[in-house]
């Protein structure tokens, strides 16, 4: 079978909502320096009910320490066999770059039949075979306003946008509004370069809020987020945006439960 060796991934944690089937695998490891990267709060899902306070913690406190165990493709497998599969989100820092993600998606699409989604920044494309979906998050078309945020070039990113598009795989597109980097003009812009590849890919917006001690920024308000979405509008037929409001989030402000399988 596909699995009887060992292989190492770089999946480090799953989450898992039962309401919906849906598993979450969190990946270590990226090719990005982002400079307000949540992994600098939290490396495990936002939403178990012990990391409902991220968004609120102090930016300043240390950063989470990285994992030291890893999953083999046969212990993952094992591991999601525990529960109801319908879909699959390979997410954390950078799941592109596992060396083992054709043959993580290959063995979960045999096994479980699921659909397979992707999160990922698009500097690396892997092989998308066996994936359904891809998330892509654009930081910014600017290309000095890339490189100031990530420390690398956004061309390839750029062309991937494009190239997953032509495989005809679904496809959306996400970024983060940062008062003073990212902002209504950036925004602006990503929504247009999303446009000019299709009007209908979806693009969601999601609000910064603070992570690395030594950003300046501040989170965004509500009517930034607003103003954001309707700029995007300009250009495109769905774009949504996410954003913690409530002062303290609690577990029945989610849509439906996470718990932790690994």
């Amino acid at each position: 079978m596909y699995y009887i060796k060992p292989n190492l991934t770089t999946v480090y944690h799953i989450a898992y909502a039962p309401a919906i089937e849906k598993a979450y695998l969190f990946h270590w490891g990226c090719n990005l320096k982002c400079r307000g990267c949540l992994c600098n709060k939290e490396i495990n899902c936002m939403a178990l009910e012990e990391n409902l306070d991220v968004v609120l913690r102090d930016a300043r406190l240390p950063k989470p320490k990285n994992p030291s165990q890893f999953l083999d493709l046969d212990k993952l497998i094992t591991t999601l066999r525990q529960v109801p599969i319908k879909e699959i989100l390979f997410e954390g820092q950078e799941a592109s770059i596992d060396p083992a993600y054709g043959q993580i998606t290959s063995a979960l699409k045999d096994e479980f039949n699921c659909y397979i989604t992707l999160n990922t920044n698009g500097l690396k494309l892997p092989d998308l075979s066996h994936t359904d979906e891809v998330v892509m998050s654009l930081k910014a078309v600017t290309p000095e306003l890339y490189r100031d945020y990530t420390l690398h070039s956004n061309e390839r990113v750029l062309r991937h946008f494009v190239e997953v598009y032509r495989l005809g795989k679904k496809l959306r597109a996400e970024s983060v509004f940062i008062p003073g980097l990212i902002d209504l003009e950036e925004t602006e812009k990503i929504a247009a370069f999303v446009a000019g590849v299709d009007p209908n890919i979806p693009y969601r917006i999601d609000a910064y809020f603070e992570s690395g001690a030594d950003n300046p920024w501040r989170r965004a308000t509500p009517d930034e987020m607003a103003q954001a979405v309707t700029v995007a509008k300009k250009h495109l037929v769905n774009v949504t945006c996410t954003q913690q409001t409530a002062a303290k989030l609690e577990k029945k402000d989610l849509m439906y439960e996470v718990i932790r399988l690994y």
